[in-house]
């Protein structure tokens, strides 16, 4: 999987302060990389989102600006993104994730993974995605 823009889930660091936007730029790609093998056009992500989302369809403009921090979509639409991709709205619209329910279905392989991942750098954390993302069927 080659990354496209900057990084389908780059977190700024040092003096940057990012925006909500990039904020939830960042939780969209981070989501659609856990999601599928292969990185998705924005033509892509606006047809498989519209066939999901009961109201008004998206644009690819629109898809454009969610995926590189220009504008954070309605919450009937975090509503479907969420569904689809398989996180929870709140984690993708503010980043919030109920830390004890994560804890509470992980197994003991579980907990020894998010041990030995947690330390490892931003670019190490990407080459793992990668790797796990590959073993996965679209």
């Amino acid at each position: 999987m080659v990354f496209k823009q900057k990084s389908r889930f780059q977190i700024i660091l040092g003096m940057k302060i990012l925006t909500e936007k990039e904020k939830f730029s960042n939780r969209l790609n981070l989501a659609l990389t856990a999601a599928f093998k292969r990185t998705l056009k924005n033509s892509e992500v606006a047809t498989k989102f519209n066939l999901r989302h009961p109201n008004e369809p998206v644009t690819q403009q629109a898809v454009y600006k969610w995926l590189n921090g220009l504008a954070i979509p309605a919450s009937d639409k975090i509503e479907t993104l969420a569904k689809w991709l398989n996180v929870k709205p709140e984690w993708l619209r503010y980043g919030v994730s109920d830390e004890n329910q994560l804890w509470e279905n992980c197994s003991e392989y579980d907990e020894i993974l998010l041990k030995l991942i947690k330390p490892l750098s931003q670019k190490e954390k990407e080459a793992l995605i990668q790797m796990i993302t590959a073993f996965k069927n679209e």
